[in-house]
């Protein structure tokens, strides 16, 4: 093979790798972190859990809704093989309940634009959370948000402690 076959191969390697490469940094992408901490100082200081939307890509992103996901009971193997077979989609999120932050008074700040590699945070106060806790058969939540192209991304599994007596 001469050198110009070599130097083909080349270029058609690094346009693909390039193009690859554009299409990746053209979708957005969004995390979501649930993060024990407070609110306030001194007497006003109050425990919660904070939800973090952090913007990781170029492009700015339009989220119309943050929701939050606890589990209200346990599902067995039946129900899962159930679900893939009417939906015919993996089971992740079956057994848990989307409860809108509106329905425990707490402000989501939605509809927000979120701008390239910038943030948006909302509090949940302890009292609203042990709201939602007492609904749920585990003290484990997950946050949603909601873009609104209707594109759902959610947080990881956060177990709660449990409340202290003071």
């Amino acid at each position: 093979m001469k050198i110009t076959g070599y130097l083909a191969i080349y270029a058609s390697i690094l346009s693909t790798l390039a193009f690859a490469w554009n299409v990746l940094q053209s979708r957005p992408k969004v995390r979501v972190d649930l993060i024990l901490g407070t609110k306030g100082t001194g007497d006003a200081l109050k425990l919660g859990v904070y939800i973090f939307v952090r913007n990781l890509s170029s492009h700015d992103v339009h989220l119309s809704n943050i929701k939050l996901l606890y589990p209200y009971r346990v599902v067995s193997l039946k129900d899962r093989l159930a679900h893939v077979w009417r939906f015919k989609r993996f089971p992740r999120r079956v057994g848990w309940v989307h409860s809108s932050l509106s329905n425990y008074s707490v402000e989501s700040g939605c509809p927000v634009c979120l701008e390239a590699r910038k943030s948006h945070q909302v509090f949940i106060p302890q009292p609203a959370l042990e709201r939602v806790l007492a609904e749920a058969n585990d003290r484990a939540i997950m946050a949603c948000v909601q873009d609104q192209l209707w594109n759902d991304v959610y947080s990881g599994k956060f177990k709660c402690p449990a409340p202290r007596d003071e």
